[in-house]
């Protein structure tokens, strides 16, 4: 948690520091290549201090949890004896299956979520309230009905007061950044809504959108929940199970194995 907070912070840092980094963030392959071939310098964000903020905290905050690990099976085999051993390492067993499986479904429904919004999947499901009465069920309805998606968002005409019909919601916006960048911002942050093809007014939810900022926050967390944390109580498991076989003589000799204080019920061999 900690260092992920610090990595977001990071982030927020460079993005709000670096000029010019907010724009090349938001290009695609296409338009990233075009710049490219155009000889423009894009903005790039300072890696170093990243992977520093990761590797620093990976280091200091593994100190804790693999002395825990270590030193729990030790010392719980040499005080309480074999039984109890028996059953810290069915509890760590059992209690690490359940939050690996938690971990890994987590970070990556945390993970996807990104992908999910830049698609613009999640467009037609907002609601923009402006006072104006809405019926909630029916507008629910009409988006699980499949008026979701940036296809339902396509406006008439690239230009204000266009009656061309069926312009690409990314392209409209487009013009609207050119034209008039206020109202861009405007309807990046939710202040102003978008009429959709069903007439429904939704705020747009998808890429450089205020809904995706937050599923970014999420995808910095779940990348590391998912492919890390997840999968170090693998290892965990392990670790201690062979701790404890490799001290089992050692146990053994500590009154029969029950433990400097007899919590055991093994009788002398």
């Amino acid at each position: 948690g900690e260092a992920a907070n610090a990595m977001v912070k990071e982030i927020a840092r460079q993005w709000r520091e670096i000029e010019g980094l907010s724009e090349a963030a938001g290009l695609d392959f296409n338009e990233r290549q075009a710049a490219k071939d155009q000889g423009k310098a894009l903005a790039k964000p300072d890696y170093d201090r990243c992977i520093g903020i990761a590797t620093t905290a990976s280091l200091r905050e593994m100190i804790a949890p693999g002395l825990l690990v270590i030193l729990s099976p030790i010392l719980v085999g040499t005080f309480c004896g074999v039984e109890a051993v028996a059953g810290l390492l069915t509890g760590a067993i059992v209690s690490s299956v359940q939050l690996a499986i938690s971990m890994s479904n987590t970070g990556g429904a945390w993970d996807n979520a990104k992908k999910y919004t830049e698609k613009g999947e999640l467009n037609g499901w907002f609601m923009f309230r402006d006072g104006t009465p809405v019926n909630e069920d029916q507008f629910r309805a009409a988006a699980e009905a499949g008026n979701s998606g940036n296809k339902c968002m396509q406006q008439k005409g690239s230009k204000y007061g266009s009656t061309d019909e069926g312009v690409d919601i990314k392209t409209w916006l487009s013009k609207v950044e050119q034209e008039d960048p206020a109202r861009y911002q405007k309807i990046m942050n939710g202040d102003e809504g978008i009429t959709t093809t069903d007439g429904r007014k939704c705020i747009y939810a998808g890429k450089k959108s205020a809904s995706h900022a937050a599923v970014v926050v999420g995808d910095t967390v779940g990348d590391p929940l998912k492919d890390t944390s997840g999968p170090a109580l693998n290892i965990v498991m392990k670790l201690m199970a062979i701790i404890s076989v490799v001290f089992a003589d050692f146990f053994m000799s500590i009154n029969d194995g029950n433990g400097i204080l007899h919590a055991g019920d093994l009788k002398p061999m």
